[in-house]
């Protein structure tokens, strides 16, 4: 499913999206307008996913619903990718709304696809799964960026008419993709029930009074508390870097052919790097793996801002 769904990541988050909102859907816009927009989509689907994950992860264990809800999520993400086909010129604010829409099924299927991690390994064995499900997701959608990249420079290669087409066409690519690689986990994936399995209406009032008590008695656990900033405040730079580097580092300058070459790089690089350390966690502890990870990062930025 890594495989499947990092095509949306790499193609359509990172890579095309952002230049081309800029460009075909919102070229009305000011270079400002356009990243103001795309910045408060971003944030608006990071918003709803924060309010729904909540609860219907909550449902999702209660019902045994986890691979019900990630097809659900997964088909939410691969409409909104293939409406981005259709879309015309101009039309920015249905753009970003399908964009939207794609952002929540993607984020959320995340955390419904993560939960099956303990119905497919011991745990001893999740660094090792959990690592090679993020480096094949570099590779599989690194290999289509590449395609897709190819197919804009080259589009009569592929009987296009020109790169609008093959945009347009590279947005229609990653939908069947994510469909067409997320069947083998739909078929063969077993997920274990509850104990007590309840229907999905039983299920999402107790998950509604589940939650209700989990966060009354937070403050018992400062342990969680702390957690869940540290991942928040982290989380969510990383995602933010993501989702405006290509639109950003365009609009000071850069060529866009260069920080989409930067990122087929980066996937090609992520996944080797992603196998190291999860070697590395294994031996020394995940906190200390995590350290490192963070101060390479940290020194990279650094020596770049000289």
């Amino acid at each position: 499913y890594d495989w499947a769904n990092s095509a949306f990541a790499t193609s359509v988050l990172v890579a095309f999206f952002p230049v081309f909102f800029a460009r075909y859907w919102g070229s009305d816009l000011s270079g400002q307008d356009s990243t103001f927009w795309l910045g408060i989509g971003s944030s608006v689907a990071s918003l709803l996913v924060a309010l729904l994950s909540p609860m219907l992860g909550a449902v999702a264990d209660r019902g045994g619903l986890k691979k019900r809800l990630l097809a659900v999520m997964t088909a939410l993400g691969v409409a909104g990718t293939a409406a981005l086909c259709w879309i015309g010129p101009g039309a920015w604010g249905w753009a970003m709304t399908a964009f939207v829409i794609a952002q929540v099924g993607f984020a959320l299927g995340i955390s419904f696809y993560d939960a099956l991690i303990v119905d497919v390994c011991e745990p001893a064995q999740r660094h090792r799964v959990s690592a090679l499900g993020y480096a094949l997701g570099y590779l599989g959608g690194g290999l289509l960026l590449v395609v897709h990249v190819v197919m804009t420079l080259k589009p009569a290669w592929f009987g296009l008419p020109d790169a609008t087409a093959a945009v347009r066409g590279a947005f229609g690519s990653v939908a069947l993709w994510w469909v067409l690689f997320s069947l083998p986990l739909f078929r063969h994936v077993r997920e274990s029930r509850p104990p007590v399995s309840v229907p999905v209406t039983q299920a999402a009032l107790g998950a509604l009074r589940q939650l209700a008590k989990t966060l009354r008695r937070l403050r018992q656990y400062p342990d969680v508390v702390t957690f869940l900033i540290a991942y928040w405040l982290y989380i969510d730079g990383v995602h933010t870097i993501a989702r405006m580097a290509v639109d950003y580092g365009a609009k000071l300058g850069f060529d866009t052919n260069a920080l989409i070459q930067a990122l087929v790089i980066t996937q090609f690089v992520g996944f080797p790097a992603t196998l190291l350390m999860a070697r590395l966690a294994g031996r020394v502890g995940t906190r200390p793996a995590l350290f490192v990870s963070i101060a390479i990062y940290i020194a990279v930025t650094v020596w770049g801002f000289f």
